[in-house]
């Protein structure tokens, strides 16, 4: 279900730290905005678990009903706007936006050279965080100033300006179309699984090879290179050729060794990486080199070099327990293993973790297939009960259709004959 305008304000609210609560109520109080409704209502929702329309209207004095659409409106900007300011050193690109607002300010109070200086720093920081699309931004509106004003640097400029346009301009298409081989494989993977026969193996290859661009990997830069991987990642794995799958999500970890600089600013797909070796090494049943990689996994950020964000911690904690039930899979402890599956299980519940409908799905089916191993019928019958009770259309039919067939078995094996009569009718239409 989509959530509602007030439900995203309050989940916002709700998952800022104290450090980032504290900057934006020091904020508004410095600029004398602490008075101001949209404070007014910060206030309320941050000590409210509770959103109430009438409360908020007798707490906040002068607040009309007709404002408070705008109010929380105002109120969901001015927190992105404080979590923007507070992350901007941390996160090179807004640093870079920041910079093209400063270029586009001076250019507008007519300091072109100011301006044009500006966007130098704006392409270095875009440069530094491999961010072609915002370089290309900046080289554009380069060009912009100096073909409608004098700046002294014209014929020389004008040669630079279009050799770097074009490369950067042919860079950009080639990963344009790296990166829509990428997303449209994992799409692909997320909807339909993996290939089903000979027929779905031999379709998915002429595809596959009819997107491909003619690459030299050697000649890539580094997101050329990371689309591309991940791209083979999702085809081998597709085709269950799952020894290829992990020889390319190895290289796609070994590109973050190469370029050290990238693991802060792409994180989560770093780690995406690590998890996608574990999964080729599990799907292909390598027991000894699948422990070494867990290991490291669960070792992740023990340093402290990561300041993990909310998605990149959850993304760890996601991979980090459906890893442990790959593990339990390949060394069959399933009944000496089964507690462990508490926490996630309240994780689950809870709702706590921003994690999609598709890790949801493949989590409750992991788990039931945990509990199944282990005899506990109820609880197999019950997670399934997740993913059966509903149709996803969109999202891994696969899993529907083993989640129903495996509700089926233990129906059966619980000795439920009139529900079986009724499963066998429902799997088959399904």
């Amino acid at each position: 279900m989509q959530k509602t305008k007030t439900a995203r304000l309050s989940e916002l609210i709700k998952t800022l730290t104290s450090s980032e609560k504290r900057n934006f109520s020091l904020t508004a109080k410095r600029s004398g905005r602490a008075k101001m409704l949209y404070f007014q209502l910060y206030e309320y929702l941050e000590k409210n678990e509770v959103y109430n329309e009438e409360k908020i209207l007798k707490k906040i004095k002068g607040l009309k009903k007709a404002q408070l659409s705008n109010v929380k409106a105002n109120l969901y900007r001015q927190i992105l706007r404080s979590l923007r300011d507070l992350n901007k050193d941390a996160y090179v690109e807004i640093k870079a936006r920041e910079h093209f607002d400063f270029a586009k300010v001076l250019y507008a109070k007519g300091h072109y050279q100011s301006s044009l200086e500006m966007l130098q720093k704006v392409k270095r920081l875009a440069r530094q965080s491999k961010n072609d699309p915002l370089v290309f931004l900046a080289l554009s509106f380069e060009k912009q100033i100096e073909s409608q004003h004098v700046t002294g640097s014209m014929s020389p400029k004008a040669i630079a300006l279009e050799t770097e346009s074009n490369q950067l301009i042919d860079s950009l298409i080639l990963r344009n179309q790296l990166s829509n081989l990428s997303l449209q494989f994992y799409g692909i993977f997320l909807e339909k699984g993996y290939a089903k026969n000979e027929t779905d193996r031999r379709n998915l290859e002429n595809y596959y090879y009819s997107k491909l661009p003619d690459v030299d990997i050697a000649s890539l830069d580094f997101y050329q290179r990371l689309f591309l991987y991940q791209s083979k990642v999702w085809y081998y794995s597709i085709s269950h050729d799952f020894a290829q799958g992990y020889r390319w999500a190895q290289r796609w970890v070994d590109l973050f060794d190469e370029f050290p600089e990238m693991k802060v600013p792409e994180t989560s797909v770093f780690i995406k990486g690590i998890h996608n070796v574990l999964n080729t090494l599990f799907m292909s049943n390598r027991l000894d080199r699948f422990d070494q990689e867990y290991a490291r996994l669960e070792q992740f950020n023990n340093s402290g070099f990561y300041n993990l964000s909310r998605n990149e911690n959850a993304q760890l904690q996601l991979y980090k327990h459906t890893h442990h039930i790959n593990r339990i899979f390949l060394n069959t402890k399933y009944s000496e293993e089964i507690d462990k599956l508490k926490e996630l299980e309240t994780l689950l519940a809870s709702d706590i973790e921003p994690w999609d409908l598709d890790k949801r799905l493949t989590l409750h089916y992991k788990i039931a297939c945990v509990y199944f191993g282990a005899n506990k019928l109820e609880k197999t019958i019950y997670h399934l009960s997740k993913i059966t009770n509903f149709y996803f259309p969109d999202f891994k039919l696969d899993v529907q259709c083993f989640a129903r067939i495996l509700k089926l078995i233990a129906h059966f094996d619980q000795g439920d004959t009139l529900l079986v009569s009724y499963q066998v009718k429902s799997v088959y239409r399904f």
